[in-house]
């Protein structure tokens, strides 16, 4: 990331001592009408909701330290990209309306004040990917365009919004429309494979087995018939965890109306999508200058989300990846749950199998119709004549 030229004008020195092989002064020269003390208070608003996930190892004294972004950004060159998910990109597309501002939309002001100072990047392409095929084409470019407006204006309406000295933001309608040829009604190939792996998650939270079960079934299956995808496995042992606070992750599961729980599904897709364009990006960018950060107001996505981060970077992931499961799994569980992922990752694939993926083109529709036709199949009567064996299953594993 390079400081814009204001950044460089001689009128305030701010020091700081930063850690790197030993002390040292490291000295950044601000412009006079450069927001110190109120973007110090937006890092500790966000330190606080703690709304970020790097996709890196950040420095000891933290993402939200303003001196190691300058530092990053002006002494090792550090280029960060934000990939913020839709329930930040949708607030701040609202808040230009002029409409009045809730704690999360404050919270998603403080996001973009905190990027905009920093000169961080922000890409929201897979938010819009989500909101193309919900509500169409022209929704998606007319808040795409709202985004991209609050993304231009000034900072100090972003600061004043997060910090409540104001209730709204005036609204804004200076930009034209985002001029682009992408049909974002079209589900991207990457969500339709999640979506296939989160209509299984709900197949298997419907049978009457424990959660240990599940979540092995689930690796089988996907070694066995489908493909490995490690966001949707870190998914699924956050979802099917005993001790995890799943609420909002799967929607509408058990609902009578059963085309809610396959919304629920879709939903449960976008996450997961979101998180495996994180890990992408990630990955891609390593040994480079360039580093990518997660943002979501919905902490159980962040969790999610670190924990893929733990199981990503190098060994010894396992333990890493292990110790993190036990806040949701009994030790001896998780331990299993490692050792089952890391042993279907290392196996190979039967020669059998990838002649069956050749010879099927229709393989993800047909999934997905599979997938959708037995969540639509569930009904709360059969759920309770399935209780006593749920029960006797539970205490199996």
């Amino acid at each position: 990331m390079e400081i814009p030229a204001q950044f460089c004008v001689e009128i305030n020195n701010y020091e700081a001592q930063m850690e790197n092989e030993g002390k040292m002064t490291f000295i950044v020269q601000l412009p006079a009408d450069f927001p110190l003390t109120d973007l110090q208070q937006i890092a500790l608003m966000l330190e606080k909701a703690d709304v970020f996930v790097p996709g890196y190892i950040p420095p000891e004294v933290g993402m939200y330290h303003l001196m190691s972004h300058f530092y990053g950004s002006m002494v090792d060159n550090v280029n960060l990209i934000l990939l913020p998910d839709r329930n930040i990109v949708s607030r701040l597309a609202k808040a230009i309306t002029g409409c009045k501002a809730d704690d999360q939309q404050r919270l998603a002001a403080a996001v973009l004040a905190f990027a905009q100072c920093l000169d961080i990047q922000i890409e929201p392409s897979i938010a819009y990917h989500e909101l193309g095929p919900a509500q169409g084409n022209v929704s998606a470019y007319e808040e795409l365009t709202k985004f991209r407006l609050a993304d231009k204006s000034h900072p100090s309406a972003w600061i004043d919004l997060a910090l409540a000295r104001c209730d709204s933001i005036a609204s804004l309608s200076d930009l034209s429309a985002v001029a682009d040829n992408r049909d974002l009604t079209r589900p991207l190939h990457r969500w339709r494979c999640n979506y296939i792996a989160a209509l299984k998650i709900g197949e298997l939270e419907l049978l009457p087995l424990s959660p240990l079960q599940r979540t092995l079934k689930f690796f089988e299956w996907m070694h066995d018939d489908f493909i490995l995808a490690g966001p949707a496995a870190i998914f699924a042992c956050h979802y099917f965890a005993p001790n995890y606070p799943r609420k909002r992750l799967f929607k509408g599961l058990k609902s009578e109306h059963r085309e809610r729980a396959l919304d629920g599904a879709a939903n449960a897709a976008w996450d997961i999508t979101h998180l495996s364009e994180f890990v992408r990006q990630a990955n891609d960018a390593h040994g480079s200058n360039t580093r990518f950060v997660f943002a979501s107001l919905d902490e159980g996505l962040r969790r999610i989300a670190r924990t893929l981060f733990t199981a990503t970077i190098e060994d010894p992931a396992l333990d890493r990846l292990a110790a993190t499961l036990t806040a949701w799994w009994p030790i001896g569980q998780a331990r299993t749950i490692v050792d089952c992922l890391s042993d279907f990752f290392q196996r190979g694939r039967d020669p059998a199998w990838y002649e069956q993926q050749r010879n099927s083109p229709n393989a993800i529709p047909d999934f997905i119709a599979q997938g959708e036709a037995r969540l639509r199949a569930w009904s709360p009567m059969i759920a309770g004549s399935a209780g006593e064996s749920t029960s006797r299953a539970s205490t199996q594993i």
